[in-house]
């Protein structure tokens, strides 16, 4: 949550400082909104859970928390594949004229972009909303000394095939977008090396470190999505109870892997690498310092 909450500030930060956002501050500053609701949304499922006396599976707010977190998390996806082809867009080198319209283009497509990210989530979190969880009345007869005794229980049930339409409709498109700026930008690369060892120029240009950190930050944002898409499906699949052991464990690694992607963009830019270390530093600093005066304190004492 602090990480996004930094991705937000430092671009607000730089935006104020040049009286407009640049399109990357855009495209950052809306996944760092987006992750910090989805931890917010999850940090009040638990006070929920840790509340209520009631069967959380069996009430109707639970299906509002997991549209939520379904909504969150789309919206998440589509930014970071606006963030992967923005990288993609900006360092490849193609002659192609429609690729260089985009190129000259992109900072008027963003806003844009991520309106659309936003209205495509909700156009595929509502059917989510409306298919996926039903609350449902189950008969059941017991037997004893006497007679028999029918009592009616609450389950909640899952439609698996709407969930993983619906779901995975949603993650294919932007997985599709991600891959696609991965392998353009691979190629890129490639022709790039090709042409560098025709003409003997050295590797360590600005281009090629642009390549570089770009395919790597791609790819581990693409491995990452995958991880976080697998785990998160199976908490909204209810296979294991909300309370089990294997809930927790992926609950553990659906929630990390936002934090992970935070932790991977902040060490892939420069500027953001550079105001992270700042602000670690002196807050390290801060610490320290009140470390010593309470220790000054106690030795007086």
């Amino acid at each position: 949550m602090l990480l996004n909450a930094f991705l937000v500030a430092e671009s607000c930060i730089d935006g104020m400082k040049n009286r407009q956002l640049t399109s990357i501050d855009k495209i950052l500053a809306a996944l760092g909104i987006s992750r910090f609701c989805y931890f917010c949304v999850l940090l009040v499922k638990i006070f929920w859970m840790s509340v209520t006396s009631l069967p959380f599976e069996v009430i109707a707010v639970y299906q509002t928390f997991k549209a939520l977190i379904w909504l969150l998390t789309c919206i998440s996806f589509c930014f970071s594949s606006c963030l992967c082809s923005f990288y993609c867009i900006k360092i490849a080198n193609f002659k192609h004229h429609l690729f260089l319209r985009l190129k000259m283009g992109i900072s008027r497509w963003v806003p844009w972009m991520l309106l659309g990210s936003v209205f495509g989530s909700l156009a595929n979190t509502y059917p989510f909303y409306c298919d996926i969880y039903r609350i449902a009345c189950k008969n059941s007869t017991y037997s004893h000394a006497f007679g028999n005794e029918t009592s009616e229980d609450l389950i909640l049930e899952t439609n698996i095939f709407n969930l993983f339409m619906y779901c995975g409709t949603g993650f294919s498109i932007t997985f599709f977008i991600s891959f696609v700026s991965s392998s353009l930008l691979l190629f890129s690369l490639w022709r790039h090396t090709h042409l560098m060892q025709s003409t003997s120029t050295s590797f360590s240009n600005p281009s090629m470190a642009a390549h570089f950190r770009a395919v790597k930050t791609i790819m581990s944002l693409l491995i990452i999505d995958s991880i976080h898409f697998v785990s998160l499906m199976l908490l909204l699949s209810n296979i294991f109870s909300d309370r089990s052991t294997t809930n927790r464990l992926l609950s553990t690694i659906s929630h990390a892997c936002p934090s992970m992607q935070s932790q991977i963009i902040i060490r892939s830019n420069p500027k953001l690498k550079r105001a992270f270390v700042k602000v670690t530093d002196y807050i390290r600093h801060v610490l320290v310092g009140k470390g010593m005066i309470i220790h000054a304190t106690f030795c007086r004492k």
